[in-house]
């Protein structure tokens, strides 16, 4: 029902009472219970609306990641060490989307902590693709994405860190926004490093995408440039090394098809950009989490909870990592500062870059491979090769969207677009004006 509808345009029917919140209600409680066998939800809970029918968000149905907190309904983390949370206040995304006048349906599935790429739950199940159920949602939003690409909710918001927005967007087909760091707030958030960690936008459009985060932020579209064609750079030394045959053709052929329509595209040596990267990725948030979990805990009255927490997780390979480093920490303070110290390095050399070669945006393809099969996900050596091209934008704090690319009804393949921090609306604006040339709105 509505699945099509853009999300202003079923904003527009409730608000216009062309559209009957309850009856969409009661339509999404069928296709849940038609779709159960994906797990994308934790918890499940439709409200009624109880904002004002003018909030410009009217009735508007998103479910949130399980580390968010949602006042009245239990904060998982997808861990079973925090099963009887249930947190008292909303976090501050969430008050902001019922401020604006969505509506909570509920809580996705994730992987446990946001440690890991696939969603394969061990507490709570493995989050399935709706593009393939055979293969992994992606994670750690993946219960986000499968919702969103399963036509369950218009909009779901995640969390990346390293890319666990864009992961699962890419590999089931839609749409995922990582904003500049800080554009939402963080605060009730179970969090990996306060640094990285920032919520995200699941839609199934640009379009959808670009709504709901100017409605957000309160900024209208950026002005588009005028009399010139974009510029986009192809980082082709690091970014578009070592692809799955599949991700390189459908992203190339994406690249042609904005070359064809004027796009000016700039191949630009990213070389360094991997390098620095490299000096960053795993210290900086494996340092912060045990700073900032515990903190987090605290603040909740359950700082007492965080050794028990660690023990009881039921991932393997998560505890094992986690206890080893509380045990004999193998990232020392030394580390961290010289991953602090490389963020400022990686900035100045993306700065460069932009500046150098005049560039709007820079492209790429959002992961090196395709989903994995389900019964795959244990394979560790996933981590490292899906976030090799999302995590730099995270380092950078930068905004970062993934869109589909790959042809109809072959598996999904997304392809980034990044610009430098805080020129959000400038890229929702570009890609807006892209998107229908790589066939997605």
């Amino acid at each position: 029902m509505n699945s099509r509808l853009s999300i202003e345009q079923l904003v527009a029917g409730f608000r216009a009472g062309d559209l009957c919140p309850d009856a969409w209600r009661q339509d999404l409680r069928e296709r849940h219970q038609g779709a159960q066998h994906l797990n994308s939800f934790i918890s499940f809970d439709p409200a009624s609306p109880q904002a004002n029918r003018d909030a410009p968000l009217y009735g508007l149905p998103v479910s949130f990641k399980d580390n968010i907190n949602v006042r009245g309904l239990p904060t998982t983390a997808g861990t079973p060490g925090l099963a009887g949370y249930v947190p008292q206040a909303d976090a501050g995304i969430v008050a902001d989307l019922r401020r604006l006048g969505a509506q909570v349906v509920g809580k996705n599935n994730m992987h446990e902590l946001s440690f890991g790429v696939t969603s394969a739950n061990h507490a709570h199940g493995a989050v399935a693709n709706p593009a393939d159920e055979r293969r992994s949602a992606g994670g750690s939003s993946g219960g986000c994405a499968a919702a969103v690409a399963a036509g369950l909710v218009p909009c779901a918001v995640g969390t990346d860190t390293g890319g666990s927005v864009r992961i699962p967007a890419a590999f089931c087909g839609i749409v995922g926004l990582r904003p500049t760091t800080g554009a939402y707030p963080a605060d009730g958030i179970v969090p990996v490093s306060q640094t990285k960690d920032t919520p995200g936008l699941l839609t199934r459009t640009v379009e959808d995408c670009q709504f709901v985060h100017h409605h957000l932020t309160g900024r209208g579209p950026a002005p588009q440039p005028e009399n010139r064609p974009l510029r986009i750079g192809l980082p082709e030394r690091f970014f578009w090394s070592d692809l799955d045959d599949n991700v390189r053709r459908d992203g190339r052929r994406a690249i042609n098809a904005l070359a064809d329509r004027g796009v000016e595209i700039v191949p630009v040596n990213d070389a360094a950009l991997g390098e620095i990267n490299e000096c960053i990725q795993f210290p900086l948030p494996i340092y912060e989490f045990f700073i900032d979990f515990p903190r987090f805990l605290m603040k909740e009255g359950r700082g007492g909870d965080f050794l028990d927490i660690l023990a009881q997780i039921a991932d393997p390979a998560i505890r094992r990592t986690l206890t080893a480093q509380l045990e004999s920490p193998a990232i020392s303070y030394t580390d961290y500062v010289q991953a602090l110290m490389g963020k400022v390095r990686l900035e100045q050399e993306y700065r460069a870059l932009f500046a150098g070669q005049r560039l709007d945006l820079i492209a790429y393809p959002t992961v090196a491979s395709s989903a994995p099969l389900l019964g795959d996900c244990a394979d560790e050596g996933h981590f490292e090769r899906f976030v090799r091209n999302t995590d730099p934008a995270s380092n950078l704090a930068a905004p970062s969207i993934s869109v589909p690319v790959a042809a109809a009804g072959a598996l999904p393949v997304g392809l980034s677009f990044d610009a430098l921090p805080g020129q959000d609306e400038l890229l929702l604006a570009h890609v807006r004006r892209l998107s229908p040339w790589l066939g997605v709105s």
